[in-house]
């Protein structure tokens, strides 16, 4: 069982290396958009989504099969990475002559197929990557990871600023996203190699047996990923790209907020995966620890959002992406919700409860779509901005979703403290609201401060955080006091 100083040093150390990331892809947020404009960024944004969706079959679920199985039998670790290896650039070379296909019965133009080649090759090296990172977070080796991420994304954030202050154009300015995820995969290849040395030879017959076990994660990254990339596809089909552009310059800020569940989410796996394999009665109280933790830190960031979204798209991207600021707010709101999907799919994963996760992954993607085509038009027509069709679709789904997810969950994984501490936190974040919202237009950096300091002092008003748990922050913060006065 791992020990909680090994989960609290990779939950540390990816944090570290998220939020420097998250710095670095805020940055490439603002001025990208800025130097392409929106309807460019329409169609890098489209370009992106084919082959995120693209990327899906390319890597089979093959990720989540191999954290599970080298976290079970790191002797494994070679052989598997090497046959996810040659079964990814099969799939590939597929995946492309489907890509291929759909631009010509779409009907792009050369700038569109120009931007998809330039993101299928990078998407070649993410599909490598992805066998790297899935190794290393079975192996708890997290470190790893996040130097690796840090030096790939250094890379692309320098490399495309450089590239926008010398005017270099769209597809040189794309391009840099090649180089970085080289980086990204000498980084963790070497640290593999470091711990289980290679040896060049292939299990041909591993192949169907990785395959095989690995379709039912196929289905549920490729549910994921299409029910996350079809409102822009539908967006672009019935509104246009500039819509599209303003849709993805919101959608990316979003993004960048996602590190905070993804971070615990990727540490608390391996721990949860084997505390359900071996019958640990821990799984229940990390399960509703976890649940409490993502349900406090999503409510600020999320109400926050819809505090400060409109002054802050108009702060970062001026008249042209005005509409992004109300697809922001909204977004605020969704982000709460996909903070609860993010933890809760992963817990009904550990609990081997990946169909019907599938199940509902797909049905969700089903209720989008007759969503989309009455939301999109009706919101275009209505604002004059399509994309927010787009968002109150998601907003829809990702509200069904949590609702879902915690009836699957096993009996008593959740209890009623998770309903007080929810219900308390919430009115956290409404008072929070109330105190910051009359500030955001003229005072956005000032209503920002009022409304962290509100949301905390709620926090501790009303008890949300249990006391064991107060006191071990308590004693933590101590320590961290004291090392300071001894130096």
């Amino acid at each position: 069982m791992i020990s909680g100083r090994t989960i609290a040093k990779n939950v540390s150390v990816m944090m570290a290396s998220q939020i420097t990331t998250w710095a670095l892809s805020f940055i490439l947020a603002i001025f990208l958009p800025r130097y392409l404009g929106a309807d460019l960024i329409g169609v890098v944004a489209i370009a992106t989504s084919i082959w995120l969706i693209g990327q899906v079959f390319i890597s089979f679920g093959m990720d989540t099969h191999l954290t599970k199985s080298v976290a079970r039998d790191p002797t494994m670790t070679v052989d598997l990475m090497l046959t996810s290896l040659l079964i990814r650039s099969i799939l590939f070379v597929i995946t492309s002559g489907v890509v291929a296909l759909y631009s010509w019965i779409m009907g792009y133009d050369a700038t569109a197929n120009w931007v998809l080649a330039i993101e299928g090759a990078s998407f070649l090296f993410m599909a490598y990557s992805g066998v790297f990172t899935a190794v290393l977070i079975g192996l708890e080796r997290m470190e790893f990871i996040s130097i690796a991420n840090i030096a790939a994304k250094v890379v692309l954030t320098g490399g495309s600023l450089l590239l926008i202050v010398l005017d270099a154009g769209l597809y040189i300015v794309i391009s840099i996203n090649i180089l970085a995820t080289i980086v990204l995969c000498a980084i963790m290849f070497v640290a593999i190699q470091r711990l289980y040395p290679l040896r060049l030879q292939f299990r041909f017959a591993g192949i169907t047996t990785m395959l095989m076990q690995s379709w039912v994660y196929l289905i549920s990254a490729l549910a994921m990923t299409v029910y996350q990339q079809i409102d822009k596809l539908f967006i672009a089909a019935l509104v246009d790209m500039r819509t599209v552009g303003w849709y993805s310059t919101a959608m990316n800020l979003f993004g960048t907020l996602m590190f905070l569940p993804v971070v615990f989410g990727t540490v608390i796996f391996p721990s949860m995966a084997r505390s359900y394999a071996t019958g640990d009665s821990k799984l229940n109280l990390i399960a509703q620890r976890s649940f409490d933790l993502m349900f406090m830190l999503s409510v600020p960031v999320g109400l926050g959002l819809v505090v400060i979204g409109q002054p802050f798209v108009d702060l970062l991207y001026g008249p042209e992406f005005y509409q992004s600021g109300p697809i922001l707010m909204l977004l605020g709101v969704v982000l709460i919700f996909t903070y609860l999907n993010t933890i809760l799919g992963q817990l009904l994963i550990s609990v081997d409860r990946t169909g019907s996760w599938n199940i509902v992954m797909f049905v969700a993607i089903v209720v989008t779509l007759p969503l989309d085509l009455w939301l999109v038009p009706w919101t275009h027509a209505t604002y004059q901005n399509g994309a927010l069709g787009g968002v109150l679709g998601f907003l829809i789904t990702e509200c069904g979703m949590v609702v879902t997810a915690i009836f699957l969950l096993p009996r008593n994984t959740l209890g009623w403290s998770n309903v007080r501490s929810s219900i308390l936190t919430l009115c956290a974040g409404l008072l929070m609201m109330a105190t910051s919202w009359w500030l955001r237009t003229d005072w956005m950096f000032l209503s920002i401060i009022v409304a962290a300091i509100t949301y905390v002092a709620a926090v501790l008003g009303l008890r949300i955080i249990p006391q064991q748990d107060m006191e071990v922050i308590r004693q933590g913060l101590m320590s961290v006091v004291g090392r300071l006065r001894r130096n």
